[in-house]
């Protein structure tokens, strides 16, 4: 049985789109990246939320991106 691996953030681009925030999320591991928007009131819940609920969005693309947020490795 295959084991699920979380993937966490490595970085977070924010822009402001049609009436909210919205946010790209590139993770650690993956070939893609996930697009979404700000719904909650903690930048990091709002991380996490993209990143499980987010749409796919190509990573050559979301590299293009100025980061607002890096986040460093944890163990």
């Amino acid at each position: 049985m295959s084991t699920n691996i979380e993937n966490k953030p490595k970085q977070v681009s924010w822009f402001n789109g049609c009436g909210g925030r919205v946010g790209v999320v590139v993770g650690e591991s993956g070939e893609h990246a996930y697009i979404g928007m700000a719904l909650r009131h903690d930048e990091d819940d709002d991380v996490n939320h993209i990143m499980k609920y987010g749409a796919k969005f190509p990573l050559d693309a979301a590299l293009l991106l100025p980061v607002s947020k890096r986040y460093t490795q944890e163990s």
